[in-house]
């Protein structure tokens, strides 16, 4: 199993030295991947439980490829998730193929449709047409990576003999991960992608709900005549610390959509609000609680998940200002518990990656 980390890309501090040091951190780990994540425009309240500095997601990779290929390394740069409906096909085909052509072909598309409510409204998108939009848009991007001169008519996409010029580096094209769940999105990844992004959880139940979904999505994978096995990608959580007595506590971020401070007492709605829907109109806060975790429990997380087959585990450390830690100071902390006590103890494969494209399996970053 590869390891990758979640980079703080929503962060204020995450800006030059930050970065530098960050990626830095990064390659002295060996680490295989760094991942992204994406919203384009939130609330004030939104915006204090989201990190106060979310970055454009693709302009950020880009900065990033060019900070990895300074300091001589080249690991893969993915996303859980980019939100597909929220750019132009178009315009997001061509940045994609850009980052994928600077970066060496360094790129794995990691696609969602999306859940902010107020979001997808404020950018002129009706949330109930989310599926369709993630699946036009995706095939439109392809037939543009694909094809030197293409058309293409949809719904919600129509030109004829069009190029964007830029060509990514991978072909047949990028691969693309789905990050959604459900009977529908399982299909679409069996039909269309290269593999998606889910994990078991650390609770018995999501872990069955995560192997009835894998079964399911197996089953689909071969009746589509696939090859191989779907590529997947999980990521796992925690706020790392060597105390057990400080394991199980919660550090809480993030404002009531009263603008009050998030307390224990208030619902993680890491949980509940994103998967529910809100009320038209409603705002959705954002932040919540942050589980300190000891550095075994992470180690479980990981075998965990090399044990149901997952091809490229992401961890996400915290790095918000902790006890006399300011942000980067935090970021550097966990990634240095992560190397001591994590790495040491999960079995990591170096070997090139293998997906199935249309029925073949290829090496896409080969």
């Amino acid at each position: 199993m590869k390891v990758g980390m979640m980079v703080p890309n929503y962060a204020r501090w995450f800006r030059g030295e930050g970065i530098f040091a960050t990626c830095e951190k990064g390659k002295e780990l060996d680490l295989d991947a760094l991942c992204f994540v994406d919203h384009v425009i939130v609330t004030p309240r939104q915006y204090v439980g989201m990190g106060n500095g979310y970055m454009d997601e693709w302009t950020a990779m880009t900065y990033v490829a060019a900070v990895t290929d300074m300091q001589g390394w080249k690991p893969i740069l993915t996303q859980a998730v980019c939100v597909i409906p929220y750019r132009p096909p178009i315009q997001q085909a061509k940045v994609a193929a850009t980052l994928d052509s600077l970066s060496g072909g360094r790129l794995i598309v990691g696609a969602g449709s999306g859940y902010n409510e107020l979001e997808f409204a404020d950018l002129g998108l009706d949330i109930r047409e989310r599926g369709d939009l993630t699946d036009e848009y995706l095939a439109c991007m392809k037939e543009l990576w694909t094809h030197t001169v293409t058309s293409f008519h949809g719904k919600y996409v129509n030109f004829d003999d069009r190029t964007i010029s830029v060509r990514p580096v991978q072909q047949p094209h990028p691969p693309i991960l789905y990050g959604s769940h459900g009977a529908r999105p399982r299909r679409r990844i069996a039909e269309r992608y290269q593999g998606n992004i889910q994990g078991p959880g650390r609770d018995v139940e999501s872990q069955r709900a995560f192997d009835s979904d894998m079964a399911d999505l197996n089953r689909l994978w071969k009746e589509y005549g696939r090859a191989g096995k779907p590529f997947q990608m999980a990521y796992v959580r925690g706020h790392l610390t060597t105390d057990r007595s400080q394991a199980g506590k919660n550090v809480m971020k993030g404002v009531t959509t009263e603008g009050r401070t998030l307390t224990e007492a208030d619902v993680n709605i890491r949980s509940g609000p994103r998967i529910n829907r809100m009320a038209e109109g409603e705002e959705r806060p954002y932040g919540g609680a942050h589980p300190l975790i000891h550095v075994s429990t992470m180690v479980d997380d990981l075998r965990r998940l090399e044990s149901v087959g997952t091809d490229l585990a992401i961890v996400w450390l915290e790095s918000y200002r902790y006890g006399n830690l300011d942000n980067q100071g935090m970021q550097l902390q966990q990634m240095e518990l992560l190397a001591e006590h994590v790495l040491p103890k999960v079995n990591r494969d170096k070997k090139p990656i293998e997906m199935d494209f249309g029925g073949k399996l290829y090496t896409p970053m080969g």
